[in-house]
């Protein structure tokens, strides 16, 4: 009998530690989050694309005498593109407060939050914004309005707090708010003209293909020191004066 009980201790104990091993007490909240919690479908809330643009600029002002100093442009062409950008936000109505039989949480009027993804309760859908502590989220519904608990988020649900929450004022809500921004890459496309004084009694200038700019390359261009017309890239150009400080020109064609 006695050699009986000390099989039956020997394989609890090894029961225990095997138990201790695979860590139960984690295994049994991962359960209590599962049944109890709201799986949460998660927003991708990358800046979205709305459109692309071609853009073409140029500094070509034809028939005004300009004067341009040493190392600017006198004649510049490029295109590049421009994207334009939007990201969805929420905001509150007006100014706010969610109180609880714990600390009252602030809404500003004049922030922007962010929705990170929603949970269906009873077959209605709820988005939640992040709250001031880590991992715990308010819920609002479709038109905007505050459910009546809290959540903290674990393991991909969120599990609901027993302590209720009430909007103050009444008609406190958030609304949905797009803040767009724009992104210019750099010139595709192109050409730059300098300035680059007199030397030997000849205009200089330096010109840049923004075609091949990658590769680094510039080419010196010149022209005899006197008034009269010259052509640049196809751009007729009428030099009125020119010394090693700056130039007065007038774009006569193009």
């Amino acid at each position: 009998m006695k050699k009986i009980c000390l099989f039956v201790s020997v394989m609890l104990l090894s029961a225990c530690f095997r138990a201790g091993s695979y860590d139960v007490l984690s295994q049994r909240n991962d359960i209590f989050t599962i049944w109890n919690g709201y799986r949460i479908t998660y927003y991708n809330n990358e800046p979205q694309l709305l459109k692309t643009e071609v853009v073409e600029e140029n500094n070509f002002n034809l028939n005004v005498a300009q004067t341009v100093y040493k190392g600017n442009s006198i004649l510049s062409s490029k295109s590049y593109t421009r994207d334009y950008y939007s990201e969805l936000f929420v905001k509150a109505n007006k100014k706010g407060v969610l109180n609880s039989s714990s600390l009252p949480i602030t809404i500003s009027a004049d922030k922007t939050y962010e929705v990170i993804g929603q949970i269906t309760i009873e077959g209605k859908v709820y988005r939640l914004l992040p709250a001031a502590m880590e991992d715990y989220v308010t819920l609002i519904d479709a038109e905007g309005y505050f459910y009546n608990k809290m959540g903290q988020i674990r393991s991909g649900y969120v599990v609901l707090l027993d302590t209720e929450i009430f909007s103050y004022p009444a008609d406190l809500r958030m609304i949905e708010v797009a803040l767009s921004k724009t992104e210019e890459t750099t010139a595709v496309k192109g050409f730059d003209v300098r300035y680059d004084g007199v030397k030997l009694d000849r205009v200089w200038f330096t010109y840049m293909d923004y075609d091949d700019v990658e590769a680094g390359t510039f080419k010196e261009i010149s022209f005899p020191n006197k008034p009269g017309l010259i052509t640049i890239n196809d751009i007729g150009l009428r030099v009125l004066k020119a010394d090693s400080e700056k130039i007065t020109y007038m774009v006569i064609s193009y």
